[in-house]
């Protein structure tokens, strides 16, 4: 500094040592020095905070000097509140300096309205170390409520200072405990020994209970020690109540007795490892042995070995024609119901030549079914001669048009009334099998009172009585003998059966011998009385005639229903749909009448195939094959419309004489109630989720639009769709919910089956699938609700 400026500063200090020594005229006053306060801080020309008293200014650096000397001068840890009563200035202004501070500095933190500074959690660590290594640990838990400070501030501020200020380390597994290595390694020591000395399965809580263990370190140390091989056993059951110690060697020992007793016998029984100590049998069972293919019973279960004994004596059985009981073959601690579900697990979708099981435990081959069979059937035809003779009428019933031909007008008029009271008792028909319904509902009626009699000594007198009382009622069926007369038979004939086979074998006997019998009996009436072709030529078109109108109606019908669609390809497919299955039974119907007709052959409609149609065509005459071939191309398609043309063309009488009967709006609303009804019966009974919902979109579709529908089941989401808009939103809501449901079953049950095939083993029950099924069962009566409850509504409107 130059010595003239120098000079000036004195001048300039000496000229302010003067005013200060003037009077008080020249001086400022206290209400001036304010008053020039305000104005610069209305200008923001300075920054002051006022003290509580007001007598005071204090510069914001001022203020935070002032914390920091606090902080410092109460230890490094000071409250906020005692920090702005110390400094007198408002809390606000204290707060915001404190987090000024905090944000500008690492070493600082703010807690629960508490300022810290890291010198305070230095001595904090000091401290807690005094107390570790005094008692070998420490929880967080004691220091928390002893420091007044949060878990997780008091965890990181500690963990970052073990190995310096803390010589301990913190549990991994646990960050709430922090021991010493001394501690550890002498309760390591302790378990190391009381779990070296144990010699059998052992609950882990009670040992710790009883050496007073600490339970956070404890379970980290027993599972080292198990996992480095240092203790010789194995931890079940996780860190539960129910945990238990299993030494290696009993776990040795027991699992060579499993593997000898499996090995000598092929069977292994729950209860006797259940015995041994082993709670969970069947899962221990899966797990010991997963490559082998065991069977799973209620009490046991059997290896390979008794499985190839078991099929290799089904096997041998089937191929010899006799017949062999599986139990004697297998220990004896399996009861009748264990060899039965041995037996499914072997017939199951092996078809089996026809192979049926009886006694539950007795497997019949086909062969020896039908030498059973062949037993009858010399008493057949003696029989059927006899009842010929004795009691014509008994045999009449066989052809009711035979019967109207040989007896005289009164005859004729009894039969007329006989069919209508027949016709009476089967209430009508539904679409489903309502021709048959009093020979089907008569069976039990008549049964006992026709059979007491017949071959015992009762005259052809009182055999006709009882054939005009049952008839009156409309009761009557041909039968050949009662369920005790076959047993009887068999025993007979069958003296190295057990006693059971023969009363199953009758049972299951009765009704083929019943139906060859009738066929019998009709061949014989028919040779005596000379009625047979022309009467069995008429039956045969009468029954055709009644079965195809019947099915005839039901497309017309379903037609109606599939015209309430306005999305053009819903309509497509189910018309195709029906064109596929009731469309192509009428042909195939029609197609057997006219071979039969022909003399080309005799088949079941049930049997005909696209080759087998064509193959007829090919042989029929000329004015016949044109719209036979016609109606055979029409069932390619998807139009119902030209399939009804083809077929009102293949019917006209100049070809197959068919005559194809229109119903009245009565009988439509009949069918129509008959089938819903039908529907219904079969709703309320159904558990399997996919068809419940199929039937449940059918029904309701009908009670809305009072139509019927032949739908697939890959049309249900769009039926769903459609019924929108004619039931309520709760409704919709549960068939849509219930149809995603059934897809995800559908396809996990598709995953597992395809895994099963690729690992060639059993797969565990998937916990998704679980869980998945019992949301079906819960909601399953609540879509079913969706149309039941409508149908009853609609019924009692109707009434």
């Amino acid at each position: 500094m130059a010595s003239s400026e120098w000079e000036e500063v004195k001048r300039l200090a000496a000229d302010f040592q003067r005013a200060q020594l003037t009077t008080a005229q020249q001086r400022l006053s206290e209400r001036n020095c304010v008053e020039i306060v305000n104005k610069l801080l209305e200008q923001s020309l300075i920054d002051v905070v006022y003290t509580l008293d007001g007598k005071e200014y204090l510069t914001p650096s001022q203020v935070s000097k002032e914390i920091r000397d606090e902080l410092i001068v109460h230890g490094g840890r000071i409250n906020l509140v005692d920090l702005q009563q110390i400094i007198g200035v408002d809390f606000s202004h204290v707060e915001t300096k404190a987090n000024e501070l905090v944000k500008g500095d690492g070493n600082l933190y703010l807690q629960l309205g508490q300022l810290i500074d890291s010198d305070y959690l230095d001595s904090l660590a000091e401290e807690i170390n005094d107390k570790l290594q005094d008692n070998g640990q420490v929880t967080m838990a004691d220091l928390i409520k002893s420091y007044d400070l949060p878990a997780d501030f008091i965890t990181d501020a500690l963990e970052s200072r073990l190995g310096t200020i803390i010589d301990g380390e913190m549990d991994q597994f646990d960050r709430g405990l922090i021991f010493t290595k001394a501690f550890v390694d002498r309760h390591t020591a302790k378990i190391r020994g009381v779990f070296s000395a144990i010699t059998k399965p052992t609950l882990v809580l009670s040992i710790l209970n009883q050496y007073k263990f600490p339970e956070k370190l404890f379970y980290n140390i027993l599972e080292g020690l198990v996992s480095s091989g240092r203790l010789c056993g194995s931890i079940s059951g996780g860190r539960q109540d129910r945990a238990s110690y299993v030494p290696e060697i009993y776990a040795k020992t027991q699992n060579n007795w499993v593997d000898s007793f499996y090995k000598q016998n092929g069977y292994l029984e729950y209860d006797a490892l259940s015995r041994l100590g082993i709670s969970d049998a069947k899962t221990y069972i899966k797990r010991r042995f997963k490559s082998e293919k065991l069977i799973y019973l209620p009490s046991c279960c059997i290896g390979q070995g008794l499985q190839d004994q078991v099929e290799a004596s089904i096997e041998e059985a089937l191929a010899s024609g006799t017949w062999v009981d599986i139990l004697p073959l297998l220990p004896s601690i399996l009861t009748t119901a264990d060899a039965s579900q041995i037996l499914q697990q072997f017939m199951k979708g092996k078809g089996r030549l026809g192979a049926k099981v009886f006694c539950e435990s007795i497997v019949c081959s086909e062969k020896f079914l039908e030498s059973c069979r062949t037993m009858f059937d010399s008493l057949m035809k003696s029989k059927a001669e006899k009842d010929v003779t004795n009691a014509p009428q008994l045999l009449m019933q066989v052809d009711k048009k035979a019967m109207a031909a040989v007896t005289g007008g009164d005859n004729r008029k009894e039969a007329r009334k006989d069919e209508r009271r027949k016709k009476a008792a089967g209430g009508g028909g539904s679409s489903k099998g309502g021709g048959g319904g009093a020979g089907s509902q008569g069976r039990e009626g008549k049964t006992k009172k026709v059979k007491k009699g017949r071959g015992r000594g009762r005259d052809a007198e009182e055999m006709e009585d009882d054939y005009e009382e049952e008839s009156s009622r409309g009761h009557v069926e041909l039968e050949f003998l009662p369920v005790e007369e076959i047993q009887e038979v068999l025993e007979k004939n069958l003296r190295d059966c057990p006693e059971g086979l023969h009363e199953e074998l009758a049972e299951d006997l009765f009704r083929p011998l019943t139906r060859v019998y009738q066929e019998v009996a009709k061949a014989v009436y028919q040779s005596m009385t000379g009625t047979g072709t022309a009467q069995a030529r008429r039956k045969t078109r009468g029954e055709l005639q009644e079965k195809m109108n019947t099915l005839w109606n039901n497309v017309k019908l379903f037609e109606k229903g599939i015209k309430q669609f306005d999305d053009e390809d819903i309509e497509s497919q189910l018309s195709k749909y029906l064109v596929k299955t009731l469309c192509t039974d009428i042909t195939n119907l029609l197609f057997c009448g006219v071979a039969s007709e022909n003399q080309l052959s005799e088949m079941d409609p049930a049997d005909v195939t696209a080759e087998t149609r064509a193959k007829i065509v090919v042989k029929l005459p000329e004015e016949v094959k044109n719209p036979m071939s016609k109606l055979h191309a029409s069932i390619a398609g998807k139009d119902v419309n030209e399939f009804l043309s083809r077929l009102d063309e293949a019917c006209d009488p100049s070809i197959c004489d068919i005559l194809l009967k229109k119903i009245d709006k009565k009988k439509e609303r009949q069918i129509v109630f008959h089938h819903r009804q039908a529907l219904c019966e079969q709703l309320r009974q159904e558990s399997d989720p996919a068809m419940a919902l199929h039937l449940t979109v059918v029904i309701t579709f009908q009670n809305a639009t009072q139509c019927m529908v032949h739908a697939p089941g890959k049309c249900v989401p769009q039926l769903i769709s459609h019924l929108a808009e004619h039931i309520s939103p709760d409704q919709n809501a549960i068939l849509i919910q219930y149809q995603g449901l059934v897809q995800k079953q559908l396809g996990l049950a598709r995953k597992e089956h395809e895994g099963s095939d690729d690992h060639g083993k059993e797969e565990e029950e998937d916990p998704e699938m679980n869980e998945i099924n019992k949301e079906l069962r819960n909601l399953l009566q609540k879509v079913k609700d969706v149309a039941l409850v409508k149908k009853r509504t609609n019924s009692a409107a109707e009434q």
